[in-house]
């Protein structure tokens, strides 16, 4: 089991704002629902870059982290949910690294809005 101990809020936060749009996107199998994935969002602080889409009606969150710098912080997507919790990405680093963003919300709730945040790593 990975512990992660949580440093200060990075300076990127993302909530829900801006039409909608679908856009269409592939199954992985042909026995799995596809992920409704309709609007971009994107994230940039001091430690790193994310990016991706809002997928479900905002219950879940695609996409990628990626460190910038190279300063012993390693940034991560946290997924403010409506119900006052949250969920993280897997953080990325040393600089130059990225890790997948897949974030869902638990059922009956959903994400409420994204921010970056760094772990010491």
């Amino acid at each position: 089991m990975i512990v992660r101990r949580k440093m200060a809020l990075g300076t990127a936060s993302l909530g829900l704002f801006g039409a909608l749009s679908l856009v269409p996107v592939a199954s992985a199998s042909p026995s799995a629902p596809a992920a409704s994935c309709t609007e971009n969002w994107s994230l940039s602080s001091g430690q790193g870059i994310a990016s991706g889409k809002w997928c479900n009606n905002y219950t879940s969150a695609q996409g990628t982290v990626t460190d910038t710098k190279s300063d012993g912080k390693c940034p991560f997507v946290r997924g403010h949910l409506s119900n006052g919790r949250h969920v993280d990405s897997d953080w990325a680093g040393p600089k130059g690294d990225s890790s997948p963003v897949n974030l869902s919300s638990p059922k009956g709730t959903y994400i409420s809005s994204l921010s970056m945040q760094y772990i010491n790593c």
